[in-house]
């Protein structure tokens, strides 16, 4: 995922890792941005139906200084084109989920929301009934956008056969590695090709430690647990969510497990244990929410990286290529090494989304308004990347580089519309501009990219609402202080699995075996 923290990242990655999906143009995907689409009204009825209205979009970011000015630009570009006007609500990362949250339990009447298969829960949105079914708005109001985005993307977010989000169509493929600072590796002789799993890098944390005390040997952030951001890691791959319990191997399409009771988390969690203890993470580890400010400041040395391409690959396609680091910090540049190829899950697929708010007054202007995001370039790099000279700089036809001092630098072309009408930026790989390069890079990848065995199953947390909520307080009071390290999981693992089991763990790995059944007998 380019620019991803996530999610990723974020990731804040995210990732905010954040951490942060095309093929040749067809009837499904396109990786050429869809011709713009002027609305001057729906479809069916009078002039007066576009009376104006101001819409509001809620999203996560790290603060932005110079937001209104963006939202000023954005609004000149699309009220000429749907008489609407939009209200950018940006939600610090760390507090967006709670605050989400809030807006959703009080049925607060807005319009736009981004929501992902972890923070801001799309599918338990979708049970709550927090979000509008959109097949008839999109198909009215969004054909363009459709045509653009795999039909596998949109089934993804299939709820009994209904849609409630627009996934951003992305770099979707979940392969993973890690990046390592580029001064590190080259001023120690680092073998960072030779690595195959995580375990691997405990003597290069060890080198950095032991030498540059200014530095973070080992990013941690709970949007950037490798264990939730990254399941193929350890052979797993997520069904319905990453916290909740019941996982597959992906060895094994058929039986749901608890991920938590597994060897690969024992194992994981005893690493991270060690590294702990021996200081390659920060002692604040186990409460970040993310480490945005740590990444501008370049002060890790490694990170988890969700790498769809890689050092070696962009090497081998004759491109010159930073690393991910370099997203946040221009002068910090990294090796990015993928161990774990990629792979298109369902909540990849759906990692990133935006969903219409069931107490919406404008769902149709709202809808409007994400076809807009999905087909015309200027308002969605406008929204990305902010005003041309002010906040980025042209530096050639399809490449921009960012103006750190202009006030607007949110590093997620992946939050919004489909990245393949986005400029390449700082990160990117030099050249992969010329000839729409890099972006049918990742759209072949993911168009070819090895589908999981439950992709396109969506869990429905509907019958266990409550246990899901029971369950994932357990996780938000134990989970992060023991993947992280910070406390023994050998006093402390038995607990949580004791205190997950009190909160209904068997009841919802029952219903996902249910589910996971009867979609693979409608599906043979």
């Amino acid at each position: 995922m380019k620019k991803r923290i996530v999610l990723s990242l974020i990731t804040a990655f995210t990732i905010l890792l954040s951490g942060c999906s095309t093929d040749k143009p067809n009837s499904a995907s396109t990786n050429e941005p869809q011709k713009e689409t002027k609305v001057d009204q729906p479809e069916g009825t009078g002039e007066k139906a576009l009376e104006p209205v101001e819409l509001t979009y809620y999203f996560p970011n790290s603060p932005q200084k110079d937001l209104q000015t963006v939202e000023d630009a954005v609004n000149k570009l699309i009220q000429p084109k749907i008489n609407a006007t939009v209200r950018l609500k940006l939600i610090d990362w760390g507090t967006y989920e709670e605050k989400m949250k809030v807006v959703l339990g009080s049925g607060e009447p807005f319009d736009l929301a981004w929501t992902s298969t972890g923070l801001n829960n799309y599918y338990q949105n979708v049970a709550n009934g927090s979000f509008a079914p959109l097949n008839e708005l999109i198909d009215k109001y969004a054909p363009e956008t459709k045509k653009g985005i795999p039909d596998m993307f949109l089934n993804a977010l299939k709820v009994k056969g209904e849609v409630y989000g627009i996934p951003v169509f992305q770099q979707s493929t979940a392969g993973y590695g890690f990046e390592i600072q580029k001064s590190v590796a080259d001023k120690y002789k680092l073998d960072w090709k030779s690595v195959t799993k995580l375990s691997d890098l405990t003597p290069f944390l060890e080198t950095v430690k032991k030498n540059e005390p200014n530095l973070i040997p080992w990013e941690y952030a709970q949007n950037l647990d490798p264990f939730l951001t990254a399941p193929p890691m350890f052979g797993l791959e997520t069904l319905g969510d990453a916290k909740t319990p019941g996982d597959l191997y992906l060895n094994d399409a058929t039986k749901v497990i608890n991920q938590y009771e597994t060897p690969e988390f024992k194992e994981y969690i005893t690493m991270m244990r060690d590294w702990y203890t021996k200081g390659y993470l920060r002692k604040e580890a186990p409460t970040l929410k993310e480490t945005t400010a740590d990444r501008k400041a370049g002060k890790n040395a490694l990170t988890l990286g969700q790498i769809d391409i890689d050092s070696q690959a962009y090497e081998a396609a004759g491109l010159e290529f930073t690393g991910r680091m370099s997203n946040f910090n221009k002068d910090v540049h990294s090796y990015d090494m993928q161990f774990v190829k990629p792979l298109l899950t369902t909540d990849k697929a759906a990692a990133t989304i935006t969903a219409i708010s069931a107490n919406s007054p404008n769902k149709e202007r709202a809808m409007m308004l994400l076809n807009l995001l999905n087909t015309d370039k200027e308002i969605y790099n406008t929204l990305v990347w902010g005003v041309e000279g002010k906040h980025y700089k042209k530096v050639a036809d399809n490449r921009i580089e960012g103006l750190p001092e202009g006030g607007y630098q949110i590093f997620a072309p992946w939050e919004f519309g489909n990245m393949t009408l986005s400029y390449l930026a700082d990160g990117d790989p030099i050249g992969g501009e010329v000839d729409n390069k890099f972006i049918d890079m990742w759209v072949d990848l993911n168009k070819n990219a090895i589908p999981s065995n439950a992709l396109g199953f969506v869990f429905d947390f509907t019958p266990v609402k409550t246990e899901k909520a029971n369950v994932d307080a357990v996780i938000d009071e134990l989970y992060y202080a023991i993947s992280s390290g910070s406390i023994d999981p050998e006093k402390y693992l038995p607990q949580f699995l004791d205190k997950l089991k009190n909160a209904g763990t068997d009841t919802i790995l029952a219903e996902k075996q249910k589910q996971l059944d009867e979609w693979k007998a409608a599906n043979k």
